[in-house]
């Protein structure tokens, strides 16, 4: 049997065999090095879908060689059985680290999600946009309840919003609204830290609450406005008193002049309120008498929905 890269005057066909599994040994450590350098390289250069490609392709063509050779030529004898085991080899060995290596990632990976579930972390919105605010307002069945600046994220669906103020909003349990003041200083301080216009926030806040007072005259559903002062750090999103959407707000603009909140967020943790644990041993829990405690010390700060809307 001849193989590629040996001199035909081998007749031996062990000592053919020999070398040619030598060779094709060379060839894979070459593969082997070569995939180890393309890993390194940056993701733009050469992706890693096709980094992959060409080290499995390159470890299983030897043996694939050694095997095409042998059904043509029809020999298919012990010692090319032995040349096509030890051309298998490397893959071999490569396929296996990889599925151990995926398997302690995903032990890894299985612990890690056990302590999120552990504490109430249910998911992660890594860049929120309106769809994600629309999906999040859709889950709400039973209770609603928000503190952020203005809401205008929530009430740009105006359908979604309003439907959800329908399925939640009840005289003794309103929707719970929690807004910066359009008085407040940090509204126009804020947008301005940002390189945007010093209205700009005033502005989205009003047309949002121009949207909340359509609800509330047009529709059926209770919802409650109440204002505070302070600073905002958080964003707060609760619904069915029993998963919070926690996110945060920045005091700078990732570009001057564009207003990175406009499509979407910062990213955001979706929590759950464990079932196993009392409310103050819980994230939930601290987070849910948290905004309880600022909504009842707004209670002097209600909106009656006819201010600020010229």
């Amino acid at each position: 049997m001849a193989y590629p890269l040996t001199p035909s005057n081998w007749a031996d066909p062990i000592s053919q065999s020999i070398y040619a599994g030598l060779v094709l040994l060379l060839l894979q450590t070459v593969v082997l090095g070569t995939w180890r350098f393309l890993k390194r390289i940056p993701p733009s250069a050469v992706t890693p879908k096709i980094i992959r490609i060409i080290g499995w392709t390159g470890l299983l063509a030897p043996p694939g060689i050694v095997l095409a050779i042998a059904l043509l030529q029809r020999n298919v004898g012990s010692i090319v059985l032995l040349t096509l085991a030890v051309s298998f080899a490397p893959f071999a060995i490569a396929a296996s680290k990889a599925y151990l290596g995926r398997g302690r990632e995903l032990e890894w990976l299985r612990s890690k999600l056990s302590s999120f579930a552990a504490i109430g972390v249910d998911d992660v919105v890594v860049s929120p946009d309106i769809e994600a605010y629309s999906k999040f307002l859709a889950e709400a069945t039973s209770a609603f309840a928000f503190q952020g600046i203005g809401a205008e994220k929530l009430t740009r669906d105006f359908a979604a919003f309003q439907s959800m103020v329908s399925r939640c909003g009840t005289p003794v349990s309103p929707v719970r609204l929690l807004l910066v003041s359009p008085e407040a200083s940090w509204l126009k301080d804020g947008a301005a830290r940002r390189g945007l216009g010093r209205s700009s926030f005033s502005d989205r806040q009003a047309q949002s609450l121009q949207r909340i007072a359509r609800i509330r005259s047009e529709f059926s559903g209770q919802v409650a406005v109440r204002f505070y002062s302070a600073r905002p750090v958080f964003r707060m999103m609760f619904v069915n008193r029993s998963i919070c959407w926690l996110g945060h707000y920045t005091e700078s603009a990732a570009t001057p002049g564009q207003n990175e909140y406009a499509e979407q967020s910062n990213s955001s943790i979706v929590l759950g309120k464990p079932k196993a644990k009392a409310p103050d041993q819980q994230f939930y829990g601290a987070l849910e008498t948290f905004f309880d405690e600022q909504w009842e010390s707004s209670r002097s700060e209600e909106w009656d929905f006819k201010r600020f809307l010229s």
